[in-house]
């Protein structure tokens, strides 16, 4: 099935109609549980993970015994660095860690093309035409959005490659992210309310990567060092 969008300019007027096949995103699906193990994957690659607290034997003090063990009638204590008293250590506190994960390329990939298909079945994707700044003014950016009709909420912006004047007109705008299309991730699409991108732009995030599998030269055509031999050039 295919899906429709229609195609505005810089102005906001419409200019044509986008359509794309369902199919060439996830296979049509919103895949929820690869969008879920994404995002945590995102939110957690974002993670300092520099935490740290001390133990009782990293805490500067006496070690000596409080007080004897019997005869006082208290429960016997040993150290004052004990992570029951007050100024003692932490028990089980956090340590410097790395909260880094990886999904694969594939899944990763199905992820985002799955949340484009969510944006655009939601009407939350819209395409425009030749996006582009004459000069990177706050201003610019602002009647654009506005001709849009996206003033209010988070706005994330796909350019056909890097441009310059769009990035510096944005960058000032709250709640406004440009980014090329190459670049877009399921995170970005998922934080974002709405997603404007580029219609040359729109194959980047959809296409499917080529595989070349790579050739070997036949026995005995190179030598050991890698070079081949002159029959083999010849």
């Amino acid at each position: 099935m295919a899906i429709e969008l229609k195609t505005t300019d810089l102005t906001g007027n419409a200019v044509g109609t986008f359509s794309f096949d369902e199919a060439a995103c996830s296979g049509g699906k919103i895949r929820t549980r690869l969008l879920h193990s994404a995002s945590v994957m995102y939110h957690n690659n974002l993670r300092q993970g520099s935490a740290c607290t001390k133990t009782r034997a990293e805490i500067a003090g006496t070690t000596k015994k409080l007080f004897r063990q019997k005869g006082t009638g208290r429960a016997r204590a040993g150290t004052a660095k004990s992570g029951t008293r007050r100024g003692g250590g932490v028990i089980h506190g956090p340590k410097p860690r790395n909260f880094v994960w990886q999904m694969p390329k594939k899944a990763r990939r199905v992820a985002t093309q799955s949340a484009l298909l969510g944006k655009a079945k939601d009407g939350e994707l819209h395409m425009v035409k030749g996006l582009d700044f004459e000069t990177p003014k706050t201003k610019a950016m602002v009647a654009f959005l506005e001709a849009h009709k996206l003033g209010v909420g988070t706005v994330l912006i796909a350019t056909d490659g890097v441009k310059r004047n769009v990035y510096l007109a944005g960058r000032n705008v709250p709640g406004v992210t440009v980014k090329p299309a190459n670049e877009i991730n399921t995170r970005d699409l998922l934080v974002h309310k709405h997603v404007l991108i580029e219609e040359s732009a729109f194959a980047a995030i959809t296409k499917k990567p080529t595989y070349v599998k790579p050739t070997r030269k036949p026995k005995g055509t190179r030598k050991p060092n890698g070079e081949t031999t002159e029959e083999a050039k010849s």
